[in-house]
């Protein structure tokens, strides 16, 4: 019965295809431009009124409309800010017929409208949003040019419901309606970039390793450029085409291509940055097109180069519970400060960026090759001072290096309109490398530096426990070299074909179908070898020795055997974020300290690998140094999706469903005896997880009238778990107290979406929308822990799930690892949008340009933090229980409230600007209590940008200032609202110059 009926249904779809293919006879094609500039004008409405025939124009201004059977039409052009035009068409006969159109902006009482460059931008982007199939925001060629952003990650940041991280005080991560960067799609021309990775350095301890690697599958948008980019859109619903790992959306940027003619852009700036006083940052792009041979071949080459510091005073402090069992008056448990960390953070950075674009024009189609290649270079020194108030230790740290982070991506694309059907195929490679090749990392200890804390109070009041004995009193204790080495390379194979049909004038619209394959290959290396400084051994004494032999006018305390900070650096007195936690107290030598760094590594008579009985102290680099974070991951991912839209009259609906499936293999080390090198071993473990979904997706639009439109979405998205998470590898304690380990059983998280959004827009009104969403997530991955015992429940690990060769955890040992959450957690939130113009008011006023956006946002996720205990039986048996603690709270990165606005003005070739970013608080952590949490505290930045275009050659001088009233980075604590971290990097200016023809 079932086959059957698939055949029928087979039938009717081919009778139906050809039906469509009878009545379809005329394609009509063409370009919408401004009638005084000749510019394309993107996302203009061209149908033809009383039936379902229409189209919108593309990021060159070309439309088309295939299928459309003889007779007599009236052919409709809108776009916001220009008169709508009308014309009679007769169509018969000729298969294909090129319609040129020219739209005028009008005039009021005799002016001529101008359409203004930052309302160009504006209009744009309103444009492309209201003839989107999807529910899209959009940032237009014009308004990235407009706005004073360093990068792409920020310009999007302006958009409804879109907040950042930041890395170095500059916005490099999105989040999207609450959902963390890892929870988003970036793709450039449809294609995902690779993954650029990310790392959390620690200091090496005896018998350990540095803090481990954390990769997640989120994309670092400081790699890109503004200057490369003509379109960016932020696809908030999804349609079956595109890839349905993106349970918050999917960002997509168009590069640049070359239009006719010979054009160049050269632009110059240098700037300012008010933390550091200085004037030495730069920026340089030059870019060149022409099109060749009829206009059939165009070349565009574009390259940049930058360069800026993002010096800044960064505070951190972590807080723990003192009685979990007894609430204060204020309604929290006490808390007491654990630790205060003051980072005093020197960098520059560097860019450097490459773009090569080639496509040639077919009759029906194009070829089209993209080449990207993006670096940016982070040469960084922190200068640590630590204050332990539990181990009552102060302590001062070093750590630098040169972090290169590369971006490339190279893509082959053919599309073609074969008449009855549209092909379009890609085949593409993404690449991706972080690298820190060596980084010096020196740790001084002073002991019983810091009294210990006995009071529920924040940070600042605890000044007093702080006393600084001196460099004489304070020691060496450890000297590492810390390196890693993370690569991502991704090669993707699409295929997409377009089936369009008609039934008559009423009935519209195209069934879709394709498929993709992507390998994907996550390689990741980490070294962290160290030499614990201080110690009576054979090895601590030969190692010292040696180094007094190289550096004799060193100061050697020979009693304690150990070398204090009295000639390895200086006292500082100078002021710590304006002396608000005191000020920095002393500062290591960093070039001795590296020097006797790279002696060590270099001689291998004072390592422990070496034939002496291996005793605490030498130059540990066995394998838990080489091995403990070294993985292969490969992803194979396939998918498939049909779809199809379809037109009645002013009703678009489209629906479909996706096929993906991942097949995996994860390669990892568990490792035993961690401090004896010479014993260690290393053991390959490999997993192979992998998962398989249908996903159903519909949209729909209704439009009211001609200036109201309705939409609606239901989707089904995921989200896989990252890298670290899905990790084979564990790692014993030494005291096997405890357990560190990734779960390569996890599911992806599978998001349920609604969105309905009501869009208002006239030449008047601009653009008003206000919309909704709701998702429910289930599977959601959450790091949690409980202790092991030799018996469990089901879904619960035991004792002997980690041993190694021989060594097992104690009984009670705790588990820290993944879970997927068997609660439901949600998404839901509010979007309002209102662009607008005042063209119609009286000169000078007509050049103003507004617009604002808000969105309120609120989640509830429940984290499970679990308890097994055992209970004995007399005389032998043992039960298992499991306590279920859990909580429910925010999602990491999730603001309850975002609101950007902008006031804009323009007259003949002056234009500026003012805009305003608010982010409500948000949680960046997540403990076993609430009084564990962080949040961000509430942020609001100012930033402005003012252009003037001179009578000679084209010039263009502009002055942008970010930050303008010096906002900091903070976050705190939720129970006395102490600092969990401060980051202060100030203003920043540019001014420059631009010249484009």
């Amino acid at each position: 019965m079932k086959v059957f009926f698939t055949r029928k249904i087979f039938v009717l779809g081919i009778l139906f295809f050809i039906t469509s293919r009878i009545l379809g006879q005329v394609t009509l094609q063409g370009i919408v431009v401004d009638s005084l500039t000749q510019e394309p004008l993107i996302g203009a409405s061209v149908f033809l009124m009383g039936t379902s025939y229409g189209s919108a124009t593309n990021l060159n201004g070309e439309y088309k409309i295939p299928n459309i059977p003889d007779g007599h039409y009236r052919l409709r052009i809108s776009y916001i800010g220009y008169l709508t035009k009308t014309m009679s068409i007769q169509l018969s006969g000729t298969k294909t017929i090129e319609l040129f159109v020219q739209m005028e902006t009008g005039k009021i009482e005799g002016k001529t409208i101008v359409v203004t460059a930052q309302a160009q931008g504006q209009i744009a982007a309103i444009q492309q949003q209201l003839t989107s199939d999807k529910i899209v925001n959009v940032v237009s060629e014009k308004r990235i040019q407009e706005l004073p952003d360093f990068n792409a990650a920020q310009a999007i940041s302006r958009l409804p419901g879109i907040s950042t991280l930041s890395s170095s005080g500059e916005a490099n991560k999105i989040v999207i309606r609450g959902l963390a960067p890892q929870f988003n799609q970036v793709t450039i021309g449809g294609v995902s970039l690779a993954s650029t990775g990310s790392a959390q350095i620690g200091v090496a301890s005896q018998g350990g390793t540095a803090g481990n690697i954390y990769n997640d599958r989120s994309v670092d948008l400081s790699m890109i450029s503004p200057y490369m980019l003509k379109n960016i859109a932020v696809y908030k619903s999804l349609t079956p085409d595109l890839n349905a790992d993106a349970i918050g959306g999917v960002v997509n940027m168009e590069l640049r291509e070359a239009p006719s003619e010979l054009h160049t852009d050269l632009l110059w700036q240098s700037g300012y940055t008010a933390k550091s006083k200085t004037y030495s940052n730069f920026r340089a792009v030059g870019s060149i097109s022409k099109r060749f041979f009829d206009d059939l071949l165009g070349i565009y080459a574009l390259g940049n180069i930058e360069s800026y510091d993002r010096n800044a005073d960064n505070m951190n402090a972590s807080y723990f519970v003192t009685d979990s069992k007894h609430i204060g008056s204020n309604g929290y448990l006490p808390v007491r400060v654990s630790t205060v960390t003051l980072n005093r953070h020197v960098e520059t950075r560097k860019r450097y960026g490459v773009n090569l674009i080639l496509d040639y024009r077919l009759p029906s189609g194009s070829i089209k090759s993209v080449n990207m290649y993006s670096r940016l270079r982070s040469d960084y020194k922190d200068y640590n001072t630590g204050f332990n108030y539990q181990t009552n230790d102060l302590s001062f740290a070093f750590r630098g290096g040169v972090n290169d982070v590369d971006v490339a991506l190279n893509s082959l694309n053919f599309t073609n309109d074969f008449g009855f059907m549209s092909a379009d195929i890609n085949i593409a490679n993404s690449y991706s490398r972080n690298h820190l090749p060596a980084a010096p990392d020196f740790q001084f200890t002073q002991t019983r530096g810091v009294g210990t804390s006995t009071v529920n109070t924040t940070p600042e009041n605890l000044l007093y426990l702080i006393g600084f004995g001196g460099p004489s009193n304070t020691f060496l204790s450890s000297l590492g070299l810390y390196s890693s080495d993370y690569k991502e390379n991704n090669q993707s194979y699409k295929a997409n074909f377009k089936f369009p049909y008609n039934l008559g004038d009423m009935f519209t619209g195209y069934f879709k179908t394709g498929g993709e394959f992507d390998y994907r290959q996550h390689n990741n290396a980490q070294n962290t070898p160290y030499a614990s400084v201080g110690g009576t051994s054979t090895i601590q004494t030969a190692m010292n020795n040696s180094i007094l032999q190289q550096w004799p006018n060193i100061v050697f305390n020979a009693g304690l055997n150990r070398f204090p900070a009295t000639s390895l650096g200086s006292l500082e007195s100078a002021g710590f974020l304006d002396n608000k936690f005191g000020p920095v107290l002393w500062t290591p030598n960093v070039g001795l300290l590296t020097d006797i760094t790279n002696f060590l590594s270099a001689n291998p008579s004072f390592s422990a690998d070496s034939a002496t009985a291996v005793q605490p102290g030498g130059w540990f680099n066995g394998l838990f140094q080489k091995l403990a974070n070294t993985y292969k991951y490969i992803e194979r991912y396939y998918a498939f999706y049909a779809m199809s839209e379809i037109n009645y009259e002013n009703l678009m609906i489209v629906g479909g469903v996706r096929y993906e499936k991942v097949n995996s293999l994860y390669e990892a080390w568990n490792l035993k005896d961690g401090r004896d090198t010479k014993t260690q071993q290393a053991f390959l473990v490999t997993t192979y997880p992998k998962n398989e979904f249908w996903l159903p997706m519909v949209q729909a639009r209704y439009k009211v009238t001609d200036w109201f439109d309705i939409r609606y979405s239901y989707t089904q998205t995921l989200a896989r778990p990252d890298y670290h998470q899905l990790s084979p590898h564990f790692t014993i304690g030494y005291s096997r107290n405890s357990v560190v380990a990734g779960n390569p059983n996890l599911k992806p998280a599978q998001a349920y979406n609604h969105d309905v959004n009501f869009t208002f827009h006239t030449n008047e009104l601009g653009l008003f929308s206000i919309g909704g969403f709701y998702k429910t997530i289930k599977n959601f991955t959450y790091g949690t822990s409980y202790a092991l015992y030799n018996n469990a429940p089901e879904g619960f690990h035991v004792i002997n799930d980690y041993v190694i060769a021989g060594t097992a955890p104690l009984s009670g040992a705790t588990l820290y690892t993944y879970v997927n959450s068997p609660y439901l957690a949600y998404v839901k939130g509010v979007e309002i949008d209102f662009q607008t113009r005042l063209w119609y008011l009286p000169s000078p006023l007509d050049g103003i340009v507004l617009g604002i956006n808000y969105t309120h946002i609120k989640s509830q996720a429940t984290y499970p933090w679990l308890d097994s205990r055992t209970t004995f039986i007399p005389p032998r048996s043992t039960v298992t229980s499991v306590f279920d603690s859990t909580r429910t709270g925010r999602l990491v990165w999730q603001p309850d409230d975002i609101l950007n606005t902008y006031i804009g003005y323009d007259y003949k070739g002056f234009s500026t600007r003012v805009s305003f970013i608010f982010q409500g608080n948000s949680v960046s952590g997540v403990g076993n209590f609430t009084e564990q949490d962080g949040f961000t505290r509430d942020y609001f930045r100012m930033d402005a940008s003012v252009r003037q275009v001179l009578p000679w050659y084209s010039i263009e001088l502009y002055l942008d200032i970010n930050n303008l009233n010096s906002r900091s980075n903070v976050s705190a604590q939720k129970s006395i609202e102490g600092f969990t971290n401060e980051q202060n990097y100030g203003l920043t200016a540019n001014l420059g110059v631009r010249y484009r023809l």
